[in-house]
């Protein structure tokens, strides 16, 4: 079962991710046209690798809950629909 906390915690890794990934520009230690630094190197690739990782876990998430939705529909159309066909009581003699 996809819970909150799940979900919550994927979300939290794409959004470290992009604020890593802004942190350079955002915090003014990388000025645009300067010369790439260390640091803002490797706060844009791990920003962006985060950010990656959280993106492809909330399609996860997505697909799991449908996945969910998908056997839930399943289980009760199986228990909707008699076993025989001339099973169901309304058609049945009385």
């Amino acid at each position: 079962m996809v819970t909150r906390i799940g979900v919550a915690g994927v979300v939290a890794v794409f959004a470290a991710g992009i604020w890593l990934a802004v942190a350079p520009f955002a915090l003014g230690y990388h000025h645009l046209g300067a010369g790439w630094t260390a640091a803002a190197k490797i706060d844009l690739l791990t920003g962006a690798l985060l950010a990656a990782a959280g993106f492809a876990g909330i399609f996860c998430v997505i697909a799991g809950r449908v996945a969910e939705l998908y056997a839930d529909a399943r289980s009760a159309a199986s228990l909707a629909s008699p076993a025989r066909p001339g099973a169901d009581r309304r058609n049945s003699p009385r």
